[in-house]
């Protein structure tokens, strides 16, 4: 079904490109691909999203000048001077509580992240806790109001019923696939880890590092079984202090902290990489599947969403708990790559872009 109305994609304040930015770029090139007009819809676009496609695209930023209230009072002018209102379609956690406390109803909504995934999740002070209940509450009300909320996973869909009372349809995000293709990595000594992501603390790098030294101190060490390297593709605050701790744990040779990488350098390593590191708490995990896609076996933690079609498979070692959880994992994760455990395996299904990009639009009414 063709909307005549074009769709508003809502993102609050586009700060950096991750996933959700990503994914959202994703729908609106294959809306664009399929005749239906859109538009993005943010306070200020601080990367210059243009930048990021290949196809025409509106970006309309509101720039309000003060904090929530008047933010709110914004996106209800914005809405205010629409003669019909578009087919809008919100990005996340704040976006959802915005357009709601703005007085719009029956929006599409791509959940990401709920509170359960936000970076202050396990030291919430008791206001912090009030507060948090009182979005949760508003939200929901957002969120019954008919339209579709989208998650990525069962873990999202299951927040969604306990923070909004609601059921959330479950669209499985995919990756583009690799420029070089599909091909298996044979072990030859030569071990190469790649982790992409912001260099941020719940990326949780550090699990990496002090996993990484716990192989280094046993009996033979892992660097007597492979010629192992660590890369990490990305920019973010912790950079200086997570490259001083791979200095104290005796690991700065082996570990290669790369910050920003281009698309073409992505793609080198890549073709170089054995192994994909991904602890991280995620709402899905788009560069693990893209990993899979590359023919990279990966290692990740369950709270990471696209966990849950990646548990029954050799090309991903999925474990639960801490820190200390992972050297096992990780352990587990090595030995199966020298066994070959993956070789001659196929892939778990794995959706694309396009894909998901599809249900999505089918789920929101517009194809």
């Amino acid at each position: 079904m063709e909307t005549s109305q074009p769709v508003e994609i809502f993102i609050a304040e586009v700060e950096a490109f991750g996933g959700a930015e990503r994914s959202d770029l994703a729908l609106s090139r294959w809306l664009y691909e399929h005749g239906i007009a859109n538009r993005v819809l943010t306070y200020e676009d601080r990367v210059g999203l243009e930048k990021h496609v290949q196809h025409p695209l509106e970006v309309i930023q509101l720039k309000p000048q003060g904090g929530v209230r008047a933010k709110i009072a914004a996106l209800k002018q914005h809405f205010a001077d629409k003669k019909q209102q578009p087919k809008l379609i919100v990005s996340g956690y704040q976006p959802a509580l915005h357009v709601t406390l703005a007085g719009v109803r029956g929006f599409n909504c791509l959940m990401h992240d709920t509170a359960a995934l936000l970076s202050d999740a396990g030291h919430r002070s008791l206001k912090g806790k009030l507060r948090l209940a009182i979005s949760e509450y508003v939200i929901g009300i957002g969120l019954r109001s008919g339209g579709a909320t989208i998650v990525t996973s069962e873990f999202l869909q299951a927040e969604c019923r306990k923070d909004f009372r609601m059921k959330a349809q479950i669209a499985r995000m995919g990756g583009l696939p690799a420029k070089d293709g599909f091909h298996e990595r044979p072990f030859h000594g030569v071990l190469n880890m790649l982790s992409v992501c912001r260099i941020e603390a719940n990326k949780r790098i550090d699990w990496m590092l002090e996993a990484l030294a716990v192989l280094e101190r046993e009996s033979p060490p892992l660097s007597a079984k492979a010629d192992w390297r660590l890369d990490l593709a990305g920019k973010g605050s912790l950079i200086e202090s997570l490259r001083q701790r791979a200095q104290v744990l005796g690991l700065a040779e082996r570990v290669r902290f790369l910050g920003y990488v281009s698309d073409d350098e992505l793609q080198l390593l890549m073709r170089e990489a054995h192994l994909f590191l991904m602890p991280a708490v995620q709402g899905f995990g788009i560069p693990a599947v893209e990993a899979l896609q590359a023919g990279i076996p990966v290692l990740l933690h369950r709270e990471s969403g696209v966990s849950d079609i990646l548990r029954e498979t050799p090309w991903a070692t999925v474990f639960d708990g801490g820190p200390d959880a992972m050297v096992p994992a990780l352990r587990d994760a090595i030995e199966g790559l020298v066994a070959g455990r993956q070789i001659d395996q196929p892939l778990p299904p794995i959706s694309t872009e396009d894909e998901w990009a599809a249900k999505v639009a089918g789920l929101c009414g517009w194809a």
